[in-house]
Parts: structure tokens; sequence; C-alpha cells
């Protein structure tokens, strides 16, 4: 017979939480609710320099501003051509006005002309509610949810959003705000017309620089003297420039460099190579300005700087670090670090962070083009494949980093070409998040090129995802299938395997689960085929999760069971089933159950050297005390593993779950004072976590705890480390995501 004490309902939440919080994912909590100031987020990047004139576009933006109608948000779309100087204008206005939006001000790059794909508006809404302080498990996954909740976050409070390089109406629109106050501004190449019949956007069309704006752009850059004692030389310039802002300033940054040099012999060598210009250009007077000075520019560098520009055009993206420069252009960090900062003083490159660049899209395709004429095919194959090799051992090494002593994929891709940027977790987190565009953008290369096993190392490192948004699970899930169709055409069937498990885990986390099933069914079937073992307890193992997050936990009890036998040797394996079934033990009242499985599971945690597994495994020890009703035993465990897991890294979440636990036990043995300390240390982690129990917890703290108190938020119990695939633990069947990552931060 199951125990039954009179805390049965209080122990259950731990298992049905998940279920709840499923039911309520679309309710938007922010801290002002609870009683936190909100964020007020300013994410316009620096104010542009050398700002010159457009005095009446600054004018008409001001008036649209000051005459923006009173019952809604206005939006105003700044269009015009490639190299017009639409984000320059639009930077400089809103750092000039955001002072009088008091909500905060919103801005992220569309990316809208990027080679290989545009920003997903799910990922810039997604950005934008973490930035108002939205929990990232209640963002939901679909865009019209997210559209929706950004409206709601927004009523009531007057935002600036700057839009920038947008490709299409379709990738504005969900990102508009409902709100009056607030003001969009869009910048694109394009008229962007949808919005201007379906939203009310005022459009404000960009022309090319005027003569005494290009000729004071000159000034600025140069210098007043070369310029005053050469006026006619500068008016060539200006015309070779087609007055186009971008190619006058990489054209006065080259004349800038060379100052022993009159204007005049500058100007001629432009002219000398315009015939070769025009076989590179399109017809357009602008595109044909840009490939102009752009062509003088790169023929003025040296051979070494030529040979890196060209093949930073065969990188994924226009952004990159400085070991990727390395890799690509088959460097050393020291020389790539010297020739970057020289191709940064030529004005071809930018940088935007520390020891990271970006060329503007016009130079990324321009050094594409470059790479496709001047490299020879062989030595261009050669450099992608180096730079992709390169992302795909870095991926690999940074989730081994983040997964440490779980499993990895085994595929070997050959040398790194550059040292590898990552030493630790919080490195290889970090790595892993600033990269994510780049490393999908280099998955597509590499499926394009057949190159499998890159494909499989970069895919099989998105399983950090699993720990971000949910509008980045579905990402996951694409990479994983590539990775699967790369795994079967490479006849890797330890990979093909790994990527059943691993999207199966995937399917789960967004409620597939028939789909989850048939990965998992295929997975056992060749398991058991090949008399795999553990292969086949790591499928029921997964199987038995997916029961276990549906609350069907007699159908999960059966499958750990079953899966247990089968994986014994394999300590962190078992270690998570026998985690799982301690957990399931006390969702069904079988408590003197969950107590031996967690005190199994707590010799496999030690005997693995798993310092913050074993933290999880006391904490499940004092879980199962609690239920029986031994709230001493219950306080011993409880504070072991809250010591453990105040020394792990990225364990804050479960220690707060901890604290939690030993306060209701301690309350019930009259230890108000060690109940009230632990709450607030709860209290103090889960609002730095952005939690919205965060005050509920604090107020119990300073109140007369009772035994209770702790079920009225949600479960004092909390799901262990692989009770759900969100939120607190680690994904999947727990043989693929470490327990030990929790809800990690870069630190």
């Amino acid at each position: 017979m199951a125990d039954e004490p009179s805390t049965h309902n209080e122990i259950s939440s731990a298992i049905t939480g998940n279920v709840v919080q499923a039911r309520t994912i679309h309710q938007v909590v922010l801290r002002e609710q609870t009683g936190e100031a909100l964020p007020v987020p300013r994410q316009l990047p620096g104010a542009p320099r050398d700002f010159v004139g457009r005095a009446d576009y600054v004018v008409t933006l001001d008036s649209l501003l000051a005459t923006a109608p009173e019952n809604a948000a206005t939006t105003c779309v700044v269009e015009g051509t490639a190299g017009a100087g639409k984000t320059t204008l639009a930077l400089w206005w809103a750092h000039r006005v955001q002072r009088r939006f008091p909500g905060g001000t919103l801005f992220v790059n569309l990316r809208g002309f990027d080679r290989e794909q545009p920003l997903a508006p799910s990922l810039a809404l997604t950005s934008f509610l973490q930035a108002f302080g939205v929990l990232e498990e209640r963002i939901p996954i679909g865009l019209d949810a997210q559209a929706g909740m950004l409206r709601s976050v927004l009523a009531g409070r007057r935002v600036l959003m700057v839009l920038d390089n947008a490709g299409s109406a379709e990738q504005v629109r969900p990102l508009l705000p409902g709100s009056e106050g607030c003001f969009v501004l869009v910048t694109s190449r394009r008229s962007l017309t949808g919005l201007a019949v379906t939203d009310a956007a005022r459009s404000v069309p960009l022309d090319l620089f005027t003569p005494h704006e290009a000729e004071q752009l000159i000034r600025d850059v140069v210098g007043e003297d070369r310029v005053g004692g050469e006026p006619e030389a500068v008016a060539h310039l200006i015309d070779r420039c087609a007055r186009l802002p971008l190619a006058l300033r990489v054209a006065a940054s080259r004349l800038a460099a060379r100052r022993r040099r009159s204007i005049a012999e500058l100007v001629d060598e432009m002219g000398r190579d315009r015939a070769q210009l025009l076989a590179l250009s399109s017809a357009s007077d602008d595109r044909s300005a840009v490939s102009t000075v752009f062509d003088w520019s790169y023929t003025q560098l040296p051979e070494e700087l030529t040979r890196l520009f060209r093949r930073l055009g065969l990188h994924p993206t226009p952004e990159f670090g400085l070991h990727a420069a390395a890799s690509f252009g088959g460097l050393d960090m020291t020389g790539a670090y010297r020739q970057v900062e020289e191709l940064v003083d030529a004005n071809l490159v930018e940088p935007v962070g520390h020891r990271r660049y970006r060329l503007h899209d016009l130079l990324h395709a321009y050094a594409a083009r470059r790479a496709e004429t001047d490299e020879p095919a062989d030595g261009r194959a050669a450099a992608l494949c180096d730079g992709l090799t390169w992302y795909a051992r870095a991926a690999l090494a940074a989730d081994r980093l983040l997964f440490p002593g779980h499993p990895s994929l085994t595929v070997e891709v050959g040398h790194p070409g550059s040292e590898l940027p990552v030493a630790d977790r919080s490195q290889a987190w970090a790595w892993l998040d600033t990269e994510r565009i780049t490393l999908l953008a280099a998955l597509k290369l590499a499926v394009d090129r057949d190159l499998h096993k890159v494909v499989v190392a970069i895919a099989g490192s998105m399983r950090y995802l699993a720990f971000q948004p949910r509008a980045l699970w579905p990402i996951r899930l694409d990479a994983e299938s590539l990775g699967l169709l790369a795994a079967r055409a490479d006849h890797d069937s330890g990979a093909e395997m790994t990527f059943l498990r691993r999207r199966a885990d995937t399917y789960q986390m967004l409620g597939r689960w028939e789909e989850s099933d048939a990965d998992l069914e295929e997975h056992a079937a060749r398991a058991a085929e090949s008399g795999d073992r553990l292969l086949l307890g790591m499928a029921l193992s997964g199987l038995g999760r997916s029961r276990k997050l549906q609350n069907r936990l007699h159908e999960a009890w059966d499958h750990y069971l079953r899966a247990l036998p089968l994986v014994r040797g394999s300590e962190h394996v078992e270690a998570v089933v026998e985690c799982n079934l301690s957990q399931i033990a006390v969702g069904l009242g079988r408590y003197h159950e969950a107590l031996e499985h967690a005190r199994r599971e707590l010799e496999l945690r030690r005997g693995s050297g798993d310092v913050a597994g074993e933290g999880y495994a006391l904490h499940d020890m004092a879980v199962a005390y609690q239920a029986l009703g031994d709230d001493r035993s219950a306080v011993e465990f409880a504070e072991r593993a809250i010591v453990l897991l105040r020394a792990a890294v990225a364990t804050e979440r479960y220690l707060a779950h901890a604290l939690e636990t030993a306060a209701l036990s301690h309350a019930r043995t009259g230890a108000r004072a060690s109940a009230s300390r632990c709450l607030r240390e709860a209290a103090t982690i889960l609002a730095e976590l952005g939690d919205p129990r965060a005050d509920a917890v604090r107020e119990r703290a300073g109140t007369d705890v009772s035994p209770g108190s702790g079920t009225d938020d949600g479960a004092p119990h909390a799901p262990g480390p692989h009770d759900t695939h969100h939120g607190l633990g680690a994904a999947g069947t727990g043989t693929e995501t470490s327990s030990s990552v929790s809800r990690l931060r870069p630190n």
C-alpha cells in the first residue's frame, strides 16, 4: 500500500506543475506586476560618427513625431538605395529624441537583405519581450501569440522602436505596437507599400547627399586644408561617388590615409579603374559608384589584405569574430588581428565589439564577388571548407564544455584551422549564443555542399537551444532533422541514433508527442535489432519522459522500470533513470520507493563525480523524507543539497527550490527563523532570475511561515533535474542534456 501522508497533494504538484504551467503559458507576468520596477531598455547602438547634413529629413521626422495621433502608434519608413545612409539617419535621430520615450527604446537589425536568411520576426519579438522582463518560459512559440503578447506589454507605454534593414512588410508587421504614443522607425531598401496600406505607415524616401553635404563629409574626414586647396578634384570625387554616402565615406578614408598624394591623383586612379568596375556592376548609377569606390579601395590594398578581404566574403554572415577571420584567412591570431585592424582603418570593416567585426552588407557582397573572380576555384573551396570546419570544431568544443561528462557526438571534422574561442562553460554559452545566427547560416552552407560531418557537428551543438526561449525550439528541431539526414548520408549510425533521441526530446518540448514516440520507437527497434541494451534503455527512458510530461505517471513508471536494468553500468544514464523514478514515485504516493531511488541516484552521482547532480539527488531525498513526514531528515538533506548547489555553476534555480523545500520543513519543526532565512535567500535568487514568484516568496519570509504556505505559489517540492524540458531542468531523456546545466546564464 502506498504511503499517504497529509502532504500528498503538495508533493504531487511537483510532478503536475509543468502541466499547469503549459495551460497558462500565454499569461504575461511582468516584474512590475510583482512589485519590481519594469526594465526600461535602451537598445540603440552607438550614435553615428561624422553625421552630416540631412536637415530636411530631420525636420520631417520631427514633424511626424510632433503630429503623431493620440489614439494609435506611428510608423515611419525611411526608404532608399543601399548605402544611402538610412541606418545612420535613423540612429542619429533616434538618439536625439529617445529621451521623449520614457518606456524605452528598442532596436533590431532585421537583416532583410542578408545572403542567407533574414531575421525571423519571432526572434525579434522574443528579444523585445525579454527586454521588458517577460520570462523566457512564458514567451509562447506561435508568432501571433508573441505579437499579441508584445502589444500587451507595450500597452500604456511610450516606446521608440527602430527596425533596421527590413526586407518586407511581412517581416515588420508582427512587431508593430498597438499603443498610442509609440513611434516605429523602419529602414528599408524597399518602399514597403503594404505597411502604408494596412498600417498607415508614412514613407520618407531618402535621397543621395546634396553636393554640399557630400563636400562636408569629405572635409570632416580628409581635413579642411586639403579639401580647400583642391575644389575641382573634390567635385570630381563627389561625381565619381555619385553622392552616395557609403561610397563617399570609403573613398574619403582612403584619401585620409594617403596624405602625401593629392586628391586629384587619387581621383585619376579611380577613373582608370572605371572599365573594370562597369564589368562588375549593374547599370544603376549608385551601384556603379559603390563598385567604383570599392574596386579602387580594394586594388590599393596590399596583397595579404586583399586575400583576407575577399575570403571574408565567403564567411556565412557579414558579422564575424577574430577567430573566424583567422580560420577563413588561413592566418594565426596575431596576423589576423593586424590585418583586420588594417581593414578597419581602410573603412572596409567596422568593429562592433571586443574582437568582433562586421562588413556592410554591400561590402560583404562585393568581397564575395571578388572571391569569385580573384580566388582560384580550389582555393576558394578550401577556404570555405576550412572556415566551416572551424565552426564545426568550435561548436563541438562548446557543446562538450556546456554538457561536461555526458554523451556527445564523436564525429571527426578535421583540423580546426585556428585556435578555438572557448575554454570554460560560461565562454561556451556566450559563444554559442553570440554565434547562433552564423552557425545556422554555416549549417545551411554545409548542407548545400554535402559536408556531412560539418552538418552533424553543428546540428549537434544546437541542443543548448533547449535553454533558450521557446521561439528558438523549432530552430533546434530543424537543425536536428538536418543532422539526422547528414548522419544517414555519411553512414554514421551512432550520430543517427543520437539525433533520433535528441529530435524526440525536441518534439516533446513542442508537445508533439506522436512524432516524438515515432523517433523513439525507431530508435528502440534498431537498438533491439543490434542487441545494444544501453541504447534500448535510453529509448525507453525517453518514452517514459514523454508520459511523465503528459502526467501519465503509471505509464511513465513502467517505462523507466523497464529501462533501469538495461542502463546499468552507465552511471550518468542510470542516475537519470533513478532520478525520474524517485520523482514519479512521489507523484504516485510511493514515498518509501521514492527515497530508495533517490539514494541510488545519490550513489551514482557521487561515483561519476557530478557535484551538481549530487545536489539534485540530495534534494530528491529531502523531498521524499518530507513526503514521509520526516521533516528533520528533510532539513538535513535539503541543507546538504544547498551547500553543493551554492558551489556549483549555473544552478541558481535549483538552489532556490532546495531553499523552499528546507523552509517548509523548518517551519514544520518550529524553526521559523531558519524558514524565513531560507525563503529570503530563495526570493533574492528568484528576483535575480526574473521569476515572478519572487515577491510571493519574499512575502512568505516576512510572515508567520506556516507548514502549508509552501503550496500557495506553485510547488514547494519543485520538479527535479529531469522532470521538465524547460524552466528548471535538463532536456530530454536525461541522456543528452546535462542535469547540471539548469537555466544557464553567461557569467
